[in-house]
């Protein structure tokens, strides 16, 4: 038997919906991805600023009395690190 009733689920358009141009939901995706890679942007410089401010930081306090040493200090250093 077939029920000829109509379904409960209603899956047309509301007719309260305001349709929005194409161009308008292109410009919010780009404002949204735009906002987005900024933030990842402004993230990835503050990361490096950190770790180069803590970099600094551990050149400046080294106990090595010429530029060569506190250069090779630095390198070993970072040479030591696993890459990432």
């Amino acid at each position: 038997m077939n029920d000829s009733a109509p379904s409960p689920l209603y899956l047309g358009e509301s007719p309260v919906a305001v349709p929005l141009p194409r161009a308008v939901e292109r410009a919010y995706l780009w404002a949204i991805g735009g906002l987005g890679g900024l933030a990842t942007a402004l993230l990835l410089m503050l990361a490096v600023a950190y770790q180069s401010s803590a970099e600094a930081e551990r050149i400046a306090a080294s106990t090595g009395g010429s530029y060569l040493g506190t250069l090779v200090s630095a390198l070993a250093a970072g040479h030591g690190r696993k890459p990432l």
